[in-house]
């Protein structure tokens, strides 16, 4: 499997290396698709220009670091303090190269399998699940590269493994939301909150201050639903900040359960940049949020800005 891993690199630093002599023409191709505008790299302004700007030409060593399930939570640890940290990473049952070595069957709980080298693999392991199955996808993940069609550099050389975890549920036995920060020089400015991920999946996005943040839903007006009362917000806020503050763009999940906090991990390329907003305009109002000028605006603030400007002009 080493030897097949090694000359996937290879293919993909070659696949790179092509497009990016001919500028990259799939992904405009892409992105226009996906958007309904041409992808402007030499000059960004949007939100999603700004993030194939990024996956193409930001090479912060941190980021496959950060991108990387296993790596990420020494990282989380030197940022916050082992102290801190420990209260927020969840618990970890077992790390394998080879997936073949997970003891599920001698377990009497459940757990989620991931791969910690990119995004989607994702499993719900029971006692009863069948221990083939287990090996079979931990053989699949493995052999997959991530990301590499769509230019997301930091997935390629990330050292693959197995990630067994615990599975964080609510007093009524329910996975929890999922409160995704969207970071622009280290502070959280855009929030989605991600309700029964996997059932029917409803979807809100708010700014900073939980205000409702219209134009964002990607999917349709159809999976929104009310933004719930998050007692640990600011404190979700404060943690995101320290995690963010090394990069012009991330986004860090996490988990919210009675006065607890659980890191659920940090994303670099939401999307691949290819979802689109309901409105361009919040397109462009929350690209404008990536330069450090606006630290101090909230994204709605932007977004009204961004119209009355657009007004102004007719």
């Amino acid at each position: 499997m080493l030897e097949e891993i090694d000359f996937q690199r290879i293919r993909d630093r070659f696949f790179e290396f092509r497009h990016s002599i001919s500028s990259y023409p799939g992904l405009h191709r892409l992105f226009l698709k996906a958007h309904g505008y041409p992808l402007n790299l030499k000059n960004p302004k949007t939100h999603n220009e700004r993030l194939n700007h990024k996956k193409i030409y930001d090479r912060n060593p941190l980021i496959p670091i950060t991108s990387d399930k296993v790596r990420v939570r020494e990282f989380v640890k030197e940022k916050l303090g082992e102290k801190e940290a420990n209260e927020i990473l969840i618990p970890v049952y077992h790390i394998s190269k080879t997936g073949q070595d997970i003891p599920h069957h001698q377990w009497d709980f459940e757990f989620f399998m991931k791969a910690n080298h990119y995004s989607g693999g994702n499993m719900l392991v029971t006692p009863g699940t069948d221990p083939e199955l287990v090996k079979n996808t931990c053989r699949t993940w493995l052999k997959s590269s991530y990301g590499q069609a769509l230019h997301e550099w930091a997935y390629r050389d990330i050292p693959r493994r197995i990630v067994c975890e615990k599975v964080i549920r609510t007093e009524a036995g329910e996975i929890p939301a999922d409160i995704k920060y969207y970071c622009y020089n280290g502070r959280p400015k855009m929030i989605m909150i991600l309700s029964d991920r996997f059932g029917k999946q409803k979807r809100v996005f708010t700014d900073e201050n939980l205000n409702f943040l219209p134009g964002a839903q990607m999917y349709g007006q159809d999976l929104l639903f009310p933004i719930p009362e998050l007692p640990n917000h600011p404190k979700m806020m404060e943690l995101a900040s320290k995690l963010a503050e090394q990069f012009t763009f991330c986004r860090i999940d996490f988990y919210s359960v009675g006065n607890r906090i659980f890191f659920g991990e940090i994303t670099h390329y939401t999307g691949s940049g290819l979802e689109k907003f309901d409105d361009y305009d919040l397109d462009l109002a929350i690209g404008n949020l990536w330069l450090p000028e606006n630290r101090e605006i909230s994204a709605l603030q932007m977004l009204e800005k961004v119209k009355y400007q657009k007004n102004e002009s007719l």
